[in-house]
């Protein structure tokens, strides 16, 4: 066999195998196109994760502040209920007071 007939044998051969290796070679840039995609995705989700997680951590501040302010108004409440009563009981004394003094002056014009 002549240099040239192997020459012709070998030529399809390692044109197809150029093919096949420029395929695998659009193959792997795609592959890395969409690694890369997936890559900043993953980026952009872990982003918005750490967000709600600051947020969260924000707003439970910001409820236990809202309990403890919630406590003080109820003691608040229960600080006015108590002066109320208090208040109601002087209101009683007074009015008995005040009756006294009505019959008193009544009876004094008698």
């Amino acid at each position: 066999m002549t240099a040239d007939e192997r020459l012709d044998q070998l030529e399809p051969l390692l044109s197809e195998a150029l093919t096949v290796l420029d395929r695998h070679t659009y193959q792997l840039k795609q592959l890395n196109s969409a690694v890369g995609q997936l890559s900043a995705a993953v980026a952009q989700q872990g982003d918005n994760i750490s967000f709600l997680l600051r947020e969260q951590v924000e707003m439970k501040t910001d409820i236990a502040g809202m309990k403890s302010d919630i406590a003080g108004t109820k003691s608040d409440i229960a600080g006015m209920k108590t002066d109320m009563a208090g208040m109601k009981t002087d209101m009683a004394g007074m009015n008995g007071k005040l009756d006294l003094l009505v019959q008193l002056i009544q009876g004094s014009g008698k």
